[in-house]
């Protein structure tokens, strides 16, 4: 078959690597990806990694603004795909292009559907605290991500794993099972397994305000939040009106009388012990904005005796009203 592979990312060039080299049978004929775009507050203007691989390795490559563009699909038409294989792509696929493909559209997402429809499934695993995820290939239709199967592989989850690891572990497993994908749609007669509507998730739509912390909750809620939001939107507290990101983290058993968000330096372990609204949270490195990330000795020897409470907060000081104002040091 005739195969155009759809993606962006460097988590998925892993995908385009198996179409491209490890899919004898097969012909890839076209890559398409995300136009260059302005990168950092330097404003660079970057191609996502698969147009440069695709560059790199001369694949016929095509970077529409919208994969809606009748010049595009046009293009596409004349690569005469027999399957589009997408992979997070970026960009909503319409009835006209998912009619040019003469066998199916058919898509890598990273969970074990029906569980995580949508576009943040690694992270609302993590999120959840799960401990099991997957990969699942599945016909593209309309309807988000609510194709039938194709195939699908189940994972478990390391407790150490973050959203930087897990997600090109599962990109890399979902390539893995392209060849699997691809013999199944050799046959005209496949149709795949549709999904059980019954049990059917959808994904949270993250954003910035959710890495920031809500003392009040688990040790484990917010070791599971720094888990899903690396590496963005990160987690993050204040202490007085000082915005500062929890750069590694985790649960501990000590008992604890500390309340939500006060927090002591612990010699024998070198790390601040911070009370929760269940637990303590062990937090190895911060990062104060304005200043290099630093290990929590070295935080602790800027505060210490210089802040009226220690106690963490939000910017309005809900939850830390003596510290508003407070002298904060100079690293």
């Amino acid at each position: 078959m005739r195969i155009v592979f759809l993606g962006s990312p460097e988590v998925v060039v892993s995908a385009l690597k198996k179409l491209q080299q490890d899919c004898p049978g097969h012909q890839l004929v076209g890559v398409v990806s995300q136009p260059a775009k302005p990168f950092g507050r330097g404003g660079q203007v970057r191609n996502p990694a698969v147009a440069e691989y695709a560059m790199s390795v001369g694949l016929p490559l095509l970077q529409p603004e919208s994969a809606k563009d009748p010049d595009f699909q046009n293009q596409l038409k004349e690569l005469e795909p027999d399957v589009c294989v997408t992979a997070a792509y970026g960009q909503i696929l319409n009835d006209a292009f998912l009619g040019i493909p003469k066998r199916a559209t058919i898509n890598i997402h990273p969970s074990l559907l029906p569980q995580y429809r949508g576009a943040s499934p690694v992270q609302s695993a993590l999120y959840e605290g799960d401990t099991v995820t997957g990969v699942t290939i599945l016909f593209t239709v309309r309807a988000l991500d609510a194709g039938a199967i194709i195939c699908q592989k189940e994972f478990t989850i390391d407790p150490e794993e973050t959203a930087v690891n897990l997600m090109p572990r599962l990109f890399q497993e979902g390539a893995n099972l392209l060849p699997e994908a691809l013999e199944k749609l050799s046959n005209p007669e496949f149709s795949g397994t549709p999904q059980d509507a019954s049990a059917v998730t959808h994904c949270r739509k993250f954003s910035k305000e959710d890495g920031k912390v809500d003392w009040t909750r688990s040790a484990v809620f917010v070791r599971n939040c720094y888990r899903a939001f690396q590496p963005w939107p990160g987690i993050f507290t204040f202490l007085g009106d000082k915005r500062i990101a929890l750069t590694a983290v985790e649960t501990t058993d000590g008992d604890t009388n500390l309340s939500p968000g006060q927090f002591e330096f612990h010699k024998p372990t070198k790390v601040l012990l911070c009370g929760t609204g269940a637990g303590a949270l062990a937090i190895r490195k911060l990062k104060p904005a304005g200043s290099k990330e630093q290990d929590a000795a070295a935080f602790w020897n800027g505060v210490q005796g210089k802040v009226s409470q220690y106690q963490f907060g939000s910017l309005n000081n809900e939850s830390s009203p003596h510290c508003r104002g407070c002298f904060w040091w100079r690293p």
